[in-house]
């Protein structure tokens, strides 16, 4: 008898096993830093080089003892040139030498530089993006400094990819992962009142009730069309708590039983678009007050705004 086993590529590890192999597994985009000072123009590769704030715009490089923070800390300014996909040898370069050993920019046909135009760095030519940064802080993390400086300027190319890291190789994107939300083709008006909900956000972000009675299920009005009960969620709201609330503001009486789904759609007019998740809550009717102006049907009426979300019945 032939027993066949399944065979397991995850591995577990611990201790210095971590240190060693861990690490490997990360996937990051690669910083060129350049700099200038009193230790002259001088460019290094950082793996950990990340946007850490929005507003102000903040990016974190974090580096060791060298040429690269000594002239961070004496001139206070650096640049940060995510490479692109065509970069991997100025990477090697960049990485493979210090600036104690030579002057990486002056080896003839490898880095294309120009000018800062906020601060006196030489910035690479060819890269994704390109920001010019002031530093707001330094302070020691682990084995590593940690620089964060504000964006003064920046540029990009949107006809280049950046330069993945991961396993102790460069690698580049493939194709574009569908998103796997469902395209829903909505009417003007409707689109108006969605992005009226969603008050300005890229997202629009909601909960929906599915309350039953007799095995049917209750619709209520949504401009000239109809719906199930919907309401926008702030942000940071109890999603149960919005939904009932809104039950109540239209006259029913409800207790939130669970999650049913989430449904992921991306709303098209013939002008606009706009993405949105909703979170669709079994409900249990305890009572009906005051003129209330729903329907409870037994399927959703022609006119229905989002009928897949009845689907979760």
């Amino acid at each position: 008898m032939i027993i066949f086993r399944q065979t397991y590529h995850a591995r577990t590890m611990v201790g210095s096993e971590i240190q060693e192999n861990v690490h490997r597994h990360f996937a990051t985009t690669v910083g060129l830093i350049t700099t200038n000072g009193r230790h002259g123009p001088n460019v290094m590769a950082a793996e950990w080089t990340m946007q850490v704030s929005y507003d102000p715009m903040l990016v974190a490089v974090f580096v060791h003892d060298s040429p690269t923070l000594w002239n961070i800390k004496e001139t206070r300014v650096f640049g940060v040139n995510i490479s692109s996909d065509g970069q991997s040898g100025l990477v090697n370069v960049a990485g493979g030498y210090s600036g104690t050993e030579i002057q990486k920019l002056e080896i003839p046909g490898t880095f294309k530089t120009y000018r800062a135009k906020r601060i006196d760095v030489p910035m690479i030519e060819g890269c994704v993006l390109d920001a010019e940064c002031k530093v707001k802080s330094i302070s020691k993390v682990g084995d590593h400094v940690m620089v964060i400086g504000e964006v003064l300027r920046a540029r990009f190319d949107e006809s280049r990819k950046p330069l993945i890291y991961t396993r102790g190789n460069y690698w580049k994107l493939a194709g574009k992962i569908p998103s796997g939300r469902k395209t829903i083709r909505i009417t003007k008006s409707q689109m108006a009142e969605f992005k009226r909900m969603a008050a300005g956000q890229f997202v629009l972000k909601a909960a929906a009730a599915m309350v039953r009675k007799d095995s049917k299920t209750l619709f209520v009005r949504f401009g000239r069309s109809w719906t199930i009960p919907l309401v926008a969620v702030d942000r940071g709201k109890d999603y149960k708590s919005a939904i009932r609330a809104h039950l109540e503001s239209v006259g029913i009486d409800a207790k939130v039983v669970k999650m049913l789904g989430i449904e992921r759609s991306v709303f098209k007019d013939n002008k606009s678009s706009l993405r949105a998740n909703i979170i669709v809550f079994e409900c249990k009717l305890k009572s009906v007050r005051g003129s209330f102006a729903g329907n409870w049907l037994g399927e959703p009426p022609r006119n229905t705004v989002l009928k897949s979300l009845v689907r979760f019945a």
